[in-house]
């Protein structure tokens, strides 16, 4: 496949140059200069493929969806994946073990928000990049989004979009310092050789602090995180464009895993304390690698062929859980994990797009498949049985110890089928029917290394959208619609005999908006209600038998709002009141069945709000000051124990000059220490302190 991409892309660039020297002969006269100026779309106006294979804009889709695209992440300084998610509303992100943890719409964890890389998901949970600098716009859907990243998907989908060899020719750069020498340095550029035949583009960006931040602010958390983009492109004809493109990341750091708690509360002297061993890792290495042939005959019909790849090393080494020992005050450590993640991925995705009429009324249809392949191995020295205790403030953290042998556990390969179908109709001039549906079929084939028991499951779930907008003018889109998702009960890669009898559990979402977008102002607002069932929960005859039975319910209200005010003020805010409750789950307490109905879910703010001010005191200088308040959040099921809500204050100081744009960001002014997840039982993980940075930006 890779052969012949690259055949292909070598003879159009022959071409492209034979057919450059012909024009240059050819052009005897200089063209006078022509200097075009233009207002971006805002994001209400621009299609995202994470919400949908149409080409429809966000304001006409009966969804909650953002875009938050390169110019937005630089005005605001942003460059990490964390700072890009909170710009969505009602997304509560933070980091565990390594990995991103969201919560959105009354759920949260690793599994109910999938990351796409280039609208590409396989199945699993996929590790994150830690920077977006390398991205061209950052995608997320809040609500069910199996239509496009298929079964795991009950509360939204996040795709992350690369920069694409269009052939332009231009360079970025950025580069930053913050405190605990923290150092961020990016470099992206791209062109076109032989007079347009061949497009290229390449981004590269880096990362690392040897003293703090890696998931955490404790002491000893250094971390390094590399970056690379690629992409080459060539029109092979005038309808038939072809493309490589390869990414690799690797993020290598020391692991925090949060603070004990002291009597059920935080106590704001440990903050700097890491209770992890001495030789802990956290490492992530991963390469993807994708092939795609996009043909498109006429302005009606389009189709496009993805060939993927990829490859996932993750490692992890450490002492996790720090419980504080009233008797003793000592930390007990345990959970001494040593496990790593060895993951092949092969697939193709296809879709055709075909826009006509349908009963005298326009028509966009969608229609693809999808087909991959999972390897996934995992090695650990389970069951995790050593232990140890270190002093609450002057802790010896030593070195990892294991009673167990670190050796292959499982060898799990996973099959999936997906065939999918999106409609957009017009049912009158300002009314607009939008469906779709999708099927998947997943073939899960475990086989216990040690033991040497193997077992197979199969799933296949149907998911629908169903959708009808009405415009009352161009500026405003009125909606409704119903959609469904599903997902496995356990994570899918890592899926145990224990669960491997249990179906999948199933998701219903009914949601009601109103979109506004007109020059500079965009604002939505959006009511909806969540269900999820078929929940693992205990059967109260028999403690020791789970069952699905349980049920775990949301429904709130979401809004934002971006829009200037006069000439040199404009502001951004979000807002996101929800009510997220167990409708039907048991867990065991001391042997017996305990009922959590009415309690709130773990780690599901109900209240969450941004605002972000920017004063304009100059064309060239600008003020900005944002407030982010989060608010309490339960800890465990049996809801005894809460994080506490928390807002924190930034700043940002930007400057344009003719060497390019400075800014000076500055986040949680006041040094407030709060807790952003949940750790287990007794342990919290703690969030940012005081930051500071530097970037300079340059686009040239």
């Amino acid at each position: 496949m890779s052969a012949a991409v690259l055949i292909a892309l070598v003879s159009a660039t022959v071409s492209g140059a034979q057919a450059a020297i012909g024009f240059e002969l050819a052009s005897a006269a200089k063209l006078d200069e022509i200097e075009v100026k233009g207002v971006a779309p805002t994001p209400l106006k621009r299609a995202a493929r994470a919400a949908s294979r149409l080409d429809v804009p966000l304001l006409q889709q009966p969804i909650s969806a953002d875009v938050i695209d390169a110019d937005s992440l630089r005005a605001r300084s942003d460059a990490s994946f964390n700072e890009a998610l909170e710009q969505a509303p009602g997304l509560v992100p933070a980091y565990s073990f390594g990995v991103i943890n969201i919560s959105g719409r009354g759920f949260s964890g690793v599994f109910n928000s999938p990351i796409l890389f280039d609208g590409v998901r396989y199945p699993g949970w996929q590790v994150t990049p830690r920077l977006t600098l390398n991205y061209q716009q950052v995608e997320v859907l809040r609500g069910p989004a199996a239509l496009t990243a298929g079964q795991g998907s009950v509360a939204g989908a996040i795709n992350l979009v690369p920069r694409r060899a269009d052939g332009r020719a231009g360079s970025n750069v950025y580069l930053g310092y913050g405190r605990y020498g923290t150092t961020t340095a990016a470099l992206g550029s791209g062109g076109s050789v032989g007079g347009g035949g061949l497009a290229w583009r390449l981004d590269a960006s880096h990362q690392q602090s040897g003293e703090r931040g890696s998931f955490g602010y404790a002491r000893d958390t250094s971390f390094e995180f590399r970056h690379v983009n690629a992409e080459l492109a060539a029109p092979v004809s005038d309808t038939l464009r072809l493309s490589l493109a390869f990414e690799h990341f690797l993020d290598d750091g020391e692991g925090y895993f949060g603070t004990p708690l002291i009597n059920g509360r935080i106590d704001p002297s440990l903050r700097d304390i890491n209770y992890n061993v001495i030789d802990d890792a956290i490492r992530m290495d991963v390469d993807w690698l994708r092939a795609r042939a996009e043909w498109q005959p006429s302005d009606n019909l389009r189709a496009a062929l993805v060939l993927f790849g990829n490859r996932e090393d993750r490692y992890y080494r450490n002492a996790e859980v720090n419980t504080w020992q009233p008797a003793t005050g000592l930390i007990r450590r345990s959970d001494y994990l040593e496990i790593s993640h060895d993951q092949t991925l092969r697939g193709a995705v296809a879709d055709v797009a075909w826009s006509h009429t349908l009963f005298g009324r326009a028509h966009q249809l969608v229609f693809g498949l999808q087909a991959d392949r999972n390897d996934h191995d995992r090695s650990s020295d389970s069951p995790f049985r050593y232990t140890d205790a270190v002093d609450l403030r002057d802790p010896v953290r030593g070195v990892y110890t294991s009673l167990d042998t670190f050796q292959p556990r499982t060898a799990t390969d996973i099959e999936q089928r997906s065939v999918f179908v999106e409609s957009a109709l017009d049912l009158a001039p300002r009314w607009r029917l939008i469906t779709g549906l999708r099927h998947d079929r997943s073939e899960v084939d475990s086989l216990n290394v040690v033991s040497g028991l193997r077992f197979d499951k199969r799933y296949s779930a149907g998911s629908y959208r169903l959708g009808l907008t009405f415009s009352p003018s161009e500026r405003t889109t009125l909606y409704g619609s119903l959609a469904t998702s599903s997902e496995a009960p356990a994570q899918i890669t890592t899926l145990g005999l224990a669960n491997a009898s249990f179906d999948l559990t199933d998701s219903e979402q009914v949601e009601l908006g109103v979109k506004h977008s007109c020059g500079r102002v965009d604002w939505t607002l959006a009511l909806y209600d969540i269900a999820r069932t078929n929940l693992l929960s205990r059967d109260p005859d028999d403690p020791n038998r789970l069952i699905q039975v349980g049920e775990q319910a949301a429904r709130g209200v979401e809004a934002s709002l971006r829009m200037p005010i006069g000439e040199r003020l404009r502001v951004e805010a979000s807002a996101a009141l929800l009510d997220a409750k167990f409708e039907r789950f048991d867990e065991v307490v001391g042997g017996v069945a305990v009922s959590r109905r009415g309690n709130d879910p773990v780690a599901v703010p109900e209240r969450i709000g941004t605002v972000w001010a920017f004063y304009s005191a100059r064309p060239n200088l600008e003020f900005g000051l944002g407030l982010r308040g989060v608010g309490e959040s339960a800890a465990n099921t049996a809801n005894t124990l809460y994080l506490p809500g928390y807002a924190t204050v930034d700043a940002l100081l930007r400057y344009d000059a003719p060497l390019g744009r400075f800014s000076l960001r500055l986040r949680n002014l006041d040094d407030r220490v709060y807790a952003t997840r949940p750790y287990g039982a007794g342990q919290f993980m703690l969030g940012e302190p005081r930051w500071y940075e530097l970037t300079w930006q340059r686009s040239f």
